[in-house]
């Protein structure tokens, strides 16, 4: 438990300082939107997203029963 909390510390100091370097104003062409955001911030977006489609797609998934019949 010990070893994944120092994992996650590291992954997160990482992030943070990738995203602090990265905090110029970036132009994003969405379809038929242009959005100009700090780079920060769509990062941390991305991330986010990231994040959340990683918690929902295996919770998604049910565990099927092994097929048996020869």
């Amino acid at each position: 438990m010990k070893t994944k909390v120092v994992i996650i510390i590291l992954l997160a100091v990482t992030l943070i300082v990738f995203v602090l370097q990265n905090t110029e104003t970036v132009l994003i062409n969405i379809f038929f939107w242009d959005i100009s955001m700090p780079m920060a911030l769509l990062l941390f977006v991305c991330f986010a997203i990231g994040v959340i489609i990683g918690l929902i797609i295996p919770s998604s998934r049910t565990k099927k029963a092994p097929d048996t019949d020869l």
